[in-house]
């Protein structure tokens, strides 16, 4: 169950960790599999940069259903977000994330290229259209390949397509022309001036715009910990400046009132 906290926290900033939600004998279990499977497929050393996408590891998952993986803590906090019985429940447990092995000698800098959106946010929406999770099959560290979000952009989102009206399609593009357009903030995320130190500016500050608080999120946890997030939430692939591969599970839940 999520606290009141917890729920306040989703509706803010369009994120939410929930520690250690997941058993430790189904992530331990998940891991080994996951790197039985890379000690077979990766070369030694890997190369710097080297990745893994997730079709070469999608016989993984869609070998357990989704409670089995997932558990009871996560369905409950789904049902508190979409609503019991209001949210179609997957067949498998989901997708391996692409796995970015460490760079080497490359100083890790914030990315301002790619900031998107993978679903649409159409002004015809009824609501939410579902909730995105992650779960950190391993140790997940700063600066290590985590998932990068820019929390507090689902209510600017909603309130944008809501002024545009039913006709408007709310694809990425358009959604991040619109708030760079609208948003100074945003705007300055997605380009780079000589000097600025965007580690100070994006993540360590918050920013208030239109009362929502902006800020550089990175999904980082320890094994089991699982984020929830808003499906408005524009966000980024860090770069792996770490010591280990990024290891981390995503499943797309989708509401029954959702078209698409």
């Amino acid at each position: 169950m999520l606290s009141a906290e917890q729920r306040e926290s989703f509706e803010e900033s369009g994120i939410v960790r929930l520690p250690a939600a997941v058993a430790p004998s189904v992530v331990s279990a998940l891991r080994e599999k996951v790197l039985a499977r890379l000690r077979r497929i990766v070369p030694e050393p890997p190369p710097s940069g080297f990745g893994i996408k997730p079709s070469q590891l999608a016989s993984i998952p869609s070998a357990h259903g989704f409670d089995e993986i997932w558990g009871a803590r996560v369905i409950a906090a789904l049902d508190q977000l979409l609503g019991a019985g209001a949210w179609h429940v997957p067949k498998h447990a989901g997708q391996i994330l692409s796995i970015p092995y460490p760079l080497r000698d490359v100083s890790w800098e914030l990315p301002h290229k790619v900031w998107h959106l993978d679903y649409r946010a159409p002004g015809s929406a009824l609501g939410m259209p579902g909730v995105q999770l992650f779960l950190c099959i391993d140790r997940v560290e700063p600066r290590s390949g985590a998932t990068l979000v820019a929390a507090g952009t689902p209510r600017l989102i909603d309130a944008i397509r809501r002024r545009r009206g039913p006709a408007w399609t709310g694809r990425s593009a358009e959604v991040r022309r619109a708030l760079c357009q609208n948003v100074p903030w945003f705007s300055e995320l997605c380009s780079l001036r000589p000097g600025e130190d965007r580690v100070a500016r994006f993540v360590s500050e918050e920013t208030r715009f239109d009362g929502v608080a902006l800020r550089v999120v990175e999904l980082t946890g320890e094994p089991g910990d699982v984020w929830a997030m808003h499906p408005w939430m524009v966000h980024n692939l860090s770069p792996n400046c770490g010591t280990r591969p990024r290891l981390g599970l995503t499943e797309r839940i989708r509401a029954t009132h959702a078209p698409w």
